[in-house]
Parts: structure tokens; sequence; C-alpha cells
């Protein structure tokens, strides 16, 4: 403790030099045994240069840093916390892999199928001799009988729905840092392992997933059209006053979330849900952009739906989702799906052939996305359908 001030700290650093540095910290974080980042004297950050201090009559040889003072978050309210097994003095930058590149990607807006890694791996993989690097089958072992499902009234607006019971999750449980380091790479900030795990997942495959707390629900799950008037607060706890026809999740009382563009403040899951819903979903396109445009509303998820999601990504993604949050999260996944409309499209290679593009031979059903295919003929397979 600081002789002369209540909220502060006298700390002794170890930044793996032959003696310790002594720095005046006021973070309610800093304890005994934890590793963070540490800005010596003579280190430039991004508002300020750090210089040698005295705080209240204490010298002071530094800065012990958030993830705000090092430009990683917004995140303001104590020193960054680091895993115990980085080496001490170690760059930061090359303690958590950010000496890295920036790559922008200019998409034209039928190319929703490069809205994600993956996406970008194939196309890469498609136009030039590099092999796409497919993951392993997600294994599960906790399993329970299933003891709800989902209705779809509107099947032309969501021709595609999936729904799962997952119980016994720790959403309390840390969020690896790798996980988090990817999402603050994509620009979201983390929240807590389940919305993070589906956050990462949308960046990844491209598919925006959405979870629902389970005791939050009053009966089953509907795919459904609003009704006149009906009211739901959003997660950006915007109110809206339904006109009749909008895309909405609902239960057996009220909307839960606007269909493929944001989910419901009254059933979002937070640190305390142990049970929950996992839903993984095609929207029309027309339907989600006709939607968005008339609420004046974009999100991560209306941007990828409107401009066509892949329809044979929806379950891949939900899978994927799944086996992460067991991993992370623990809980056991119900058996029983809502997926009445799995779409593939076979065509063979003497008939691509008469285009002037190069596509290896074609062996097997192919989703229309798995190679890079001009937009000509995507629009033409479309057309057919």
């Amino acid at each position: 403790k600081h002789p002369d001030a209540d909220r502060l700290k006298v700390c002794k650093v170890d930044v793996g030099e032959s003696s310790n540095l002594q720095i005046v910290c006021g973070a309610p974080n800093a304890r005994l045994g934890i590793k963070i980042p540490c800005a010596k004297v003579g280190a430039k950050l991004l508002d300020f240069d750090i210089k040698k201090a005295k705080l209240r009559g204490i010298e002071s040889f530094g800065m012990l840093c958030s993830s705000k003072e090092i430009g990683l978050s917004q995140d303001s309210e104590g020193l960054l916390e680091l895993d115990l097994n980085l080496k001490v003095g170690e760059k930061i930058k090359d303690s958590l892999g950010l000496n890295d590149s920036i790559y922008t990607l200019s998409l034209t807006p039928n190319r929703a199928d490069c809205l994600s890694i993956i996406g970008v791996a194939r196309e890469v993989s498609a136009l030039t001799s590099f092999s796409l690097i497919k993951k392993d089958e997600p294994k599960f072992s906790k399993l329970l009988p299933l003891t709800q499902a989902a209705i779809v009234e509107d099947k032309l607006a969501c021709p595609r729905y999936c729904l799962r019971q997952i119980k016994g999750v720790d959403n309390k449980s840390q969020v690896p840092d790798w996980l988090k380091t990817k999402l603050d790479r994509g620009g979201i900030n983390s929240i807590n392992p389940v919305v993070d795990i589906t956050n990462f997942v949308l960046l990844e495959l491209g598919q925006p997933l959405h979870a629902f707390d389970q005791k939050k629900i009053s009966g089953g799950i509907q795919v459904r059209s609003a009704k006149k008037n009906e009211k739901l607060v959003l997660l950006d706890e915007n109110e809206i006053i339904f006109l009749g026809g909008e895309l909405v999740i609902a239960d057996d009382k009220n909307p839960l979330a606007l269909a493929g563009i944001m989910g419901g403040l009254a059933s979002s899951i937070n640190s305390e849900t142990k049970e929950l819903f996992l839903e993984s979903a095609y929207f029309d396109a027309s339907t989600i952009r006709k939607g968005a445009k008339v609420l004046g509303m974009s999100t991560d998820a209306s941007k990828r739906f409107e401009r066509g999601a892949d329809i044979n990504g929806t379950i891949a993604a939900f899978w994927r989702a799944i086996s992460m949050i067991e991993d992370i999260s623990g809980g056991r996944w119900i058996p029983g799906i809502n997926d009445k409309y799995p779409l593939k499209i076979k065509f063979f290679s003497s008939f691509i052939d008469r285009y002037d593009f190069e596509i290896p031979p074609i062996t097997s059903s192919l989703t229309i996305y798995q190679f890079a295919i001009p937009t000509f003929f995507s629009g033409f397979i479309k057309s057919i359908l």
C-alpha cells in the first residue's frame, strides 16, 4: 500500500532484468503474482510517453497497463492480466502475436461467400495451387434427450432453421486468450464464452448464429411473421413496434429476436446462463434486406444474410459452435434438430468446361460456393433452382 494514498499501491515489477522496477499503480486488480504489460521509462503509448515520475512522494519508473493503454481494446477498468505461461521480459507484440499484418479486401456485393475466413481461404485455394486445409469433424460425448423443437411457419422466408438445446453450460468460465485475440482482430469485444463463440464462428465461417437463454423463454420457438403492434426491445436497447409482417423468432408469448438482424434483450444470455437454445438458420436474402432497410438497421448478421448466405454452411457452423461450447464451457447438447432443407447442387465437369475458366474435376455433390465461380455462372445456377 502507498503510505500516503489509499488507492495507490507500490509495486515491485519483474521485467526480466537484473533488478525489479518500482512502479506506483492505482489499478484495482494490481496484486502479487499476475503477469501484465509494463511500459518502462521511454516507452511511447498511444496518447503519451512514459517518464520517471513521483506520485505522492514515491518514485515510479514506468506504468502497468490496461488493454486500452496499449491499444488492444477500450477496456480500461484494470490491468490486462496475461497468461501466466508467457515469458517475462518479452515484448508484448511478440507474446500476444501482434507483430502481424492487416489485409484489406474490397468485396463486391455478390461475393457474400468471402465474408469469412473460410470463404477467403476457398477463394485463394481456387485461384492458386494451395490446398484448402479441412478441419476434423467435431466429436461429442455428452447427450440428453430432446425436449423441445422449433416450428417454422414461414418456410419461404426461412427455408432452413437449426435449433438445439444445450444444458449445464458454465458461462462464467475463462475465455481463452487465443479466442479473445482473434475476436479483437476482427473488431469484436469479448463478452462471455457463448457469445464469443458465436461471434468467432461468424468471422470464421460467415454464418450468423444466435443463443437464447432457455429460462427466459415461454414454451416453444417459432419462426413467424410479426403481428401488428407487437413490441421487441433489441440487444442495443432500442424498442421496435412492428407494423406486421416482419420476420421474427418468437416463443408462445412474445417476439424474441428480429430474424437475421438482431436478437432481443429479454432472452439474451449472460454470465448466469446455464441452459440455452443455439440457433443457426438460413433466411431469405430479400426478406432480410427489406426488413433491415425498413428499420434502418445494418448488423454483421444482416450484411451476410441480405447478400445471400450459404444454406449448406448453416449446419457446419452449427456443429462448430456446439463443439467449441463443449470444449470451453462444458454443457450437454441435446439430440434433435429442425433441419429439413439440406440443399445440394449436382453438376458435371463436362457442362462446366463449356465455359472459359478452370475448375478441378468434380466427383461428388458440391455446394455452390465450394469453388470460385464467376458471377454469371452463379447467377445462372440460382435462376434454375
